[in-house]
């Protein structure tokens, strides 16, 4: 009788596994259009949030953190590009998170990481890391955000070095920070604020190895900002620009074209730029030399 009674259960199960495997696909497959179709959720704005949060701010930043997170990760798992509302809704999420924690670090990066690179939308990310510059005041890695934004993407290099300038004097910065800061002021057209800054560094610093690298930087920059002087004085006094570099030394403006330290030659580009084939970097040594 037992035996009858297995038999007949496991007839049932054979029979309904097609069925329960049919449901069990399409419950999934609904499940998946739901999350596709999910929209941005409603956000509390900061002013109201960081009374709901009742004293628990850091608390209230890391769910609405986690909020995001599975948000924006729910449209990479199901490969659905996101909208612009759903930007708007990342860059607003961020702007409140860092309001009820500015000195929570992961919303910064997922800023630098998503809005700028898969957004697009560069200035709006810059005003967030901003934001945390002012309050993570001994992280040289959000103005080196910055800088790089401003530098890479908005191709301004003036504003690229002033941040990575910034970013150079907070402890625990890369060594290859101030040569960075300097070349970027210098095609930024900012050769004597580079000057200055590879100056002020070199009297703060004490190791050899990187003072070896800032004296070698400033002697060329320093020998550029030279020349450039010598083209504002022509130009002054001639009322045009020099067709070649060695007009200033025939004219009496320099006695000689200095030479630059790493071994490359002088020359003007068409908006009057002064600048060298070495692109100040330092030729590597081979075997053979």
């Amino acid at each position: 009788m037992a035996g009858q009674r297995s038999k007949w259960l496991w007839l049932l199960i054979v029979l309904l596994l097609p069925v329960y495997a049919q449901l069990h696909t399409g419950s999934w497959a609904q499940r998946a259009e739901l999350r596709q179709s999910q929209s941005v959720g409603f956000l509390v704005p900061s002013q109201f949030s960081r009374v709901l949060a009742c004293g628990y701010k850091g608390l209230l930043a890391d769910y609405q953190f986690l909020r995001i997170l599975t948000f924006f990760g729910d449209r990479s798992l199901n490969q659905q590009p996101p909208t612009a509302e759903d930007w708007d809704y990342f860059r607003d999420s961020i702007d409140v998170i860092t309001d009820l924690d500015p000195w929570f670090y992961d919303p910064y990066v997922l800023t630098e990481g998503l809005l700028t690179w898969d957004a697009g939308r560069i200035e709006e990310a810059n005003a967030l890391l901003a934001k945390g510059v002012r309050y993570r005041t001994n992280d040289w890695r959000l103005p080196y955000y910055i800088g790089f934004n401003n530098f890479f993407f908005l191709k301004d290099h003036a504003a690229g070095a002033e941040y990575i300038m910034k970013a150079a004097r907070l402890p625990g910065s890369p060594s290859y920070l101030p040569t960075l800061a300097a070349r970027l002021a210098y095609y930024g057209g900012k050769s004597q604020t580079a000057v200055l800054f590879l100056k002020q560094m070199l009297a703060e610093n004490s190791d050899e190895r990187l003072a070896r690298r800032l004296q070698l930087r400033l002697l060329a920059l320093e020998r550029a900002a030279q020349i450039e002087d010598a083209l504002q004085c022509f130009r002054h006094d001639q009322q045009r620009d020099v067709v070649k570099l060695s007009e200033l030394v025939s004219s009496g403006y320099l006695e000689s074209l200095p030479e630059d330290p790493y071994g490359g030659r002088w020359g003007i580009l068409k908006n009057g730029r002064v600048f060298s084939t070495s692109k100040f970097v330092e030729k590597k040594k081979t075997d053979v030399e």
